[in-house]
This record gives structure tokens, sequence and C-alpha cells, in this order.
């Protein structure tokens, strides 16, 4: 997949200010609070005709000094429902949409950041961030993408600075 390419008709990745407005009782109804309205926050939409939009997945990147922190993803299944089914087939063939929306993610905010890290305590999610090019770190649940050429010695410096804020 070109990162710069929508991979999937009727699907559109983005940026977006404001997430609450797009996501917030997605958001409430997998984590049981208000979708976070800082950071940067990257959607999917489904597009099931010219004016009706669906988010289909969220994720939220925290910037933490020199580096993004990954958290707060999710994937409504409730909006492949709404999906024609050769479409949830393409996507379900492609690796899913939240492998898409980190790519996405990588190339449009990579910019901003030497690393993204997710911390990865699901294991659907750890393989997904895997599958999006992240690489595991020595430390459980925490997962980290260098997407620029770094030294290793300052890639094991940011995985310990990132690994000393604990779990986000």
């Amino acid at each position: 997949m070109n990162p710069i390419s929508q991979p999937f008709e009727d699907i559109f990745f983005t940026t977006v200010s404001h997430a609450p407005f797009f996501v917030d009782e997605l958001f409430k109804r997998k984590f049981g609070s208000p979708a976070p309205d800082y950071g940067h926050s990257v959607v999917s939409f489904y597009r099931k005709n010219w004016r009706h939009y669906i988010p289909v997945c969220y994720a939220n990147f925290l910037p933490y000094d020199e580096v993004l922190l990954g958290g707060g993803a999710m994937t409504d299944e409730f909006s492949f429902r709404k999906m024609p089914p050769r479409l949830f087939a393409e996507i379900k063939e492609a690796g899913g949409i939240y492998v898409h929306l980190l790519k996405f993610a990588i190339h449009h905010l990579g910019a901003d950041c030497e690393a993204f890290f997710g911390y990865a305590g699901d294991k659907l999610a750890y393989e997904i961030d895997i599958m999006a090019g992240f690489e595991p770190t020595p430390f459980e649940f925490l997962v980290a993408h260098f997407h620029k050429p770094l030294p290793q010695a300052r890639k094991q410096y940011l995985i310990g600075k990132v690994n000393d804020y604990g779990p986000f």
C-alpha cells in the first residue's frame, strides 16, 4: 500500500480536530469515558453515500517530547454492518482497517516526532501494531516504530524514556 493513497474505495483516512465531535459515542461505548480532545486524532470514515459518513476506526497520538504515544485505538464493529459485503471482505483481506489507519498516521504525523510508541496489552492490537511496522521492545506490551534513521543508542534512550513514562 502506498501510504499516501487511500487504500479502499469509500473509506477515507484523515486527521481531525476536536475528535469528540466524530467519535465520542464510539469512545464511550469502548472505554466508558469521553474521547480526548487533545493530541493528534486520526479517523477513518466509511462513505455510505455523499451525505452520510460513518466513523469506522480511531486512534489518538499524544505528543511526549520527541515521540508520539498512540492510544485510545478502536474499531467500530457496527460500522462494518453498514458496508457492502465486498468492501468488508476487501478490508479484512488487507489486514483490517486499524493497520491501515496506523500506516496513515505514521506517514502523516511522522514529521512531528522521532518515533511512535504503542502500549499493546491486547494480543490482537499487538499483532496489528507489528503488521503496521512496529517492533517489540525489551518491555512487555511496549512497541516502537522508528520511521527515521536513528542511532541504536538513541533508540534505546527513547525506549527507556517511554517505558519510564508507564502505560498510556
